[in-house]
């Protein structure tokens, strides 16, 4: 277990780095995306900050930047208005970042929502409950690939906030889970979660420099969990969102999770060893900062090449979506 005090001291030598660090937030508009956001602006020195909101969040989202500028105001703060519960909204953010900017040093990602109300496409044809926790995010690092390489850190990190390590059962034969009788809220949020962790460690192995973490925050008291709460998902002892950003940020920026030879951020703190990648060579990550093991899923998986189909098959939904229009997206972690 890290603790949360060890967790504040790492991220407060973020101070010290050199300036200028380049970071995208996907997912920012509230919850543990928000207070990521808030951590890393208040502790990094001259940030150049990313982030992304759908046209109905733009005004709350934007008063929340300008209080940013007022605490931190050596900081650039940039807000792409952009849809992310359809896929080619994901190729706007990325030119609009591209015209600014030739690297990324951190990508964050946690936008996502649990359809209690039952599947709604968007205008892509696909639940927006997988997009904003599959498509989406999997797209972002597909099309940042060039930027997050030229980083000017040696491990360019790309954090996802979901259910790393909580992989479950595949739908081989329906992975957009088209089929009504293979949808639904926990079918959805089960197949997301494993389809991007076979992803991400496709990413990770032909992308050595990448550092790359699944995290599975648990219960957290955000906006999304009060709204579970009116489906009868009450989780006792939520950690607090205060909390969870800072947990975030610290994955994001500390040492202690990163591959062999990489590094550049903050160094890992005394008494904590470098955490362990998973056999795909990401980092899965337990609500308290430890890895954990779901060899015994995704192993199997990787020997059949499952993987492989999963991001052949992510590819075919990335090539129909490219020219589609927009809709509207839903809450966030």
């Amino acid at each position: 277990m890290v603790s949360l005090q060890t967790v504040q001291q790492s991220n407060a030598r973020l101070a010290t780095l050199p300036q200028g660090l380049v970071a995208l937030f996907i997912g920012a508009t509230s919850g543990i995306g928000q207070s990521a956001l808030q951590h890393f602006a208040q502790h990094a020195s001259s940030p150049r900050i990313y982030t992304v909101a759908r046209p109905a969040t733009v005004v709350s989202h934007e008063n929340l930047l300008t209080s940013l500028r007022q605490s931190n105001p050596t900081g650039t703060y940039n807000l792409i208005t952009a849809d992310v519960s359809l896929v080619s909204e994901i190729d706007k953010v990325v030119n609009a970042i591209s015209q600014k900017e030739t690297r990324v040093d951190i990508l964050f990602m946690s936008a996502g929502f649990m359809a209690f109300e039952g599947r709604k496409d968007t205008r892509e044809g696909l639940d927006p409950s997988m997009t904003t926790r599959y498509y989406s995010r999997l797209r972002a690092v597909q099309q940042l690939l060039p930027l997050l390489n030229n980083a000017a850190v040696p491990s360019p990190r790309v954090i996802s906030v979901l259910a790393g390590g909580m992989e479950g059962p595949l739908n081989e034969q329906d992975l957009d889970l088209r089929d009504a009788n293979n949808w639904s809220f926990w079918n959805s949020s089960v197949q997301s979660t494993t389809m991007g962790t076979l992803a991400l460690e496709r990413f990770a192995r032909k992308n050595p420099r990448l550092n790359i973490v699944h995290w599975y925050p648990g219960p957290v008291a955000t906006p999304g969990l009060a709204k579970a709460g009116k489906f009868g998902m009450s989780p006792p002892n939520p950690m607090s969102q205060e909390e969870g950003g800072a947990r975030a940020l610290f994955l994001a920026t500390s040492d202690r999770y990163t591959v062999p030879g990489g590094g550049g951020l903050v160094p890992k703190p005394d008494g904590l060893e470098v955490a362990k990648k998973s056999g795909g060579g990401i980092f899965l990550i337990d609500p308290l900062g430890e890895s954990t093991d779901n060899e015994g899923l995704l192993a199997e998986w990787r020997k059949r090449g499952v993987d492989e189909a999963v991001w052949s098959f992510t590819q075919k939904v990335f090539a129909a979506c490219a020219d589609q229009g927009t809709d509207s997206s839903k809450d966030e972690l």
